[in-house]
C-alpha cells in the first residue's frame, strides 16, 4: 500500500472498521483545502423528502439499530414542534445527491421513523408541553384540520445542518467521526463503514447477525444497535479467510475483508453460508467449554468481567473447524489451557489486553493457543496462516 493512498492491496479503503483510532489512519498529504464544509439549514420537509427517497443512507432495516427509546425520540420530536434549536446533524455527500450520516443518526432515524414510516409509525407519547401531540402518528396530525397549522410549522422548521463535500481522501470521514465523537460514549465505526460500503455483503450480515444465537451469547441483546456485531463477524471471516494478509492495521484488514466479500458475493454466497454456520458453532462451543466466562482474560485468578475481542478472535477461529471441535471433549482441560497460558506467559496476556493489533501480537496469541489446543487434544491443527514475525 502507498502512503496516502485510498486503496489497499487493489481494493478501495472506504470506511473505518474496528477497534481503531487515529493512529491506524492513513490520511498523509490528504488535501483537506479541497474539502468543502457547508453549513446550512435544513428544514423537516427536506429531511422527510431525502429520506422518502432514500438519498439519505439509513442502512435497510434501520430500525433494528434506533438506539433510542419511543419516549426519547417522542421528547426529540416535540422539541420540533416547540421550535427549540436541536444539536446538528453532520452529513457527508457520497455521491452528487446522496448523504451518509456522520454526526446525529439518532435524530434522524426518529425523523425517518415519525414523518415516513408507513408500518411501523412513531406514535408520541410522554409529551410534557404539547399534551395533545400524545398518541398521535404524523399521518393522524397531518389529516386532521386541527393539526394543520402545527404541521405546517413543523415542517418549515429547520434543523442546523452540516454537509461535507469534495472529500478528498474519505478516511477523513473517519478522522472527523473520531474527532465528533471523543468525548462521547465510544461508537462502533461500523455505522459510518455501512453507509460508505453498501453492498449485498454487508446487507446479508445485516441478516445474519440480527437474528444469531451466537451474537446474542455475546452481547445479550440483538441486535446491537452499535452495529459492534457486525464488526466482530467481520473480524472472525477475515482471520478465517485472508489471515496472511493482515498487516498490523485492523481498520485496513476489515475494510480488505469487507471489500473482497462485497466484490465477490455472487460467487462467495455458498461458501459464506457454510462460514456462517461454523462461526455459530464456534460460538456455541466456546460457551459450552468457558460457560458465563466465554470470551474473557483469565488474570490474577479470575475472569475479567467483560468481553475481549482478541478472546473472540483466537477461540472462534479454531473451534470453527468441526475437526478441532471434535477433537476438543475434555472441555475441563481446554478451560485449563486457557487459565494456564495466561497465568504462566505474560506475553499471552500482553498480546491479549495491551499491544493487540501488532503482527506480531496477533499471530503469537493466535499460534500460542492454537499450540495449547494441540497439546491437549494430542492432534495437529490447521496451520494459522499469518507467520510470527521476528521479535524485535
Amino acid at each position: 500500500m502507498q502512503e496516502g493512498s485510498d486503496t489497499f492491496e487493489g481494493y478501495a479503503v472506504l470506511g473505518p472498521v474496528g477497534e481503531i483510532d487515529e493512529d491506524d489512519l492513513t490520511i498523509l498529504n490528504a488535501d483537506f483545502q479541497a474539502m468543502v464544509v457547508a453549513p446550512t439549514d435544513w428544514t423537516i420537509g427536506v429531511f422527510a423528502d431525502l429520506l422518502r427517497r432514500n438519498k439519505i443512507d439509513l442502512s435497510p432495516n434501520y430500525q433494528r439499530r434506533i438506539a433510542w427509546t419511543e419516549d426519547k425520540m417522542s421528547k426529540f420530536i416535540e422539541s420540533l414542534f416547540l421550535r427549540l434549536p436541536v444539536p446538528q446533524v453532520v452529513l457527508a455527500e457520497t455521491s452528487p445527491g446522496r448523504f451518509a450520516i456522520i454526526d446525529g443518526k439518532q435524530r434522524v432515524n426518529s425523523l425517518a421513523r415519525f414523518c415516513n414510516d408507513r408500518t411501523n409509525p412513531l406514535r408520541l407519547k410522554g409529551c410534557e408541553y404539547l399534551t395533545n401531540l400524545n398518541d398521535k402518528t404524523f399521518k393522524q396530525m397531518s389529516d386532521d384540520p386541527k393539526f394543520e397549522d402545527a404541521v405546517d410549522a413543523f415542517e418549515s422548521h429547520t434543523i442546523r445542518t452540516t454537509v461535507i463535500k469534495s472529500i478528498p481522501n474519505k478516511e477523513i470521514l473517519y478522522l472527523l467521526f473520531l474527532r465528533l465523537n471523543q468525548n462521547s460514549v465510544p461508537l462502533s465505526p461500523q455505522e459510518l463503514r455501512r453507509a460508505l460500503t453498501p453492498g449485498p455483503f454487508l446487507d446479508w450480515l445485516d441478516e445474519k447477525t440480527a437474528t444469531s444465537q451466537g451474537m446474542k451469547v455475546i452481547f445479550g441483546k440483538i441486535p446491537d444497535f452499535r452495529m459492534r456485531d457486525m464488526e466482530v463477524a467481520t473480524r472472525h471471516f477475515g482471520f478465517k479467510l485472508f489471515a496472511d494478509r493482515y498487516i498490523g492495521n485492523m481498520k485496513l484488514f476489515l475494510d480488505l475483508t469487507t471489500r473482497i466479500l462485497t466484490d465477490e458475493w455472487p460467487a462467495r454466497q455458498i461458501e459464506m453460508e457454510a462460514v456462517w454456520k461454523e462461526y455459530e458453532a464456534a460460538i456455541e462451543f466456546s460457551q459450552e467449554i468457558f460457560e458465563r466466562n466465554v470470551f474473557k482474560v483469565f488474570t490474577d485468578g479470575t475472569y475479567q468481567s467483560s468481553k475481549n475481542r482478541a478472546v473472540m478472535d483466537i477461540m472462534t477461529h479454531y473451534f470453527s473447524f468441526a475437526d478441532v471441535r471434535a477433537q476438543s471433549q475434555d472441555l475441563p482441560a481446554i478451560r485449563a489451557a486457557f487459565e494456564m497460558l495466561c497465568t504462566t506467559d505474560s506475553r499471552f496476556l500482553n498480546f491479549l489486553q495491551l499491544t493487540t493489533k501488532s503482527t506480531l501480537a496477533t499471530s503469537s496469541r493466535f499460534h500460542m493457543w492454537g499450540e495449547a489446543i494441540q497439546q491437549v487434544n494430542g492432534q495437529p491443527l490447521p496451520v494459522f496462516p499469518l507467520p510470527i514475525p521476528p521479535h524485535g
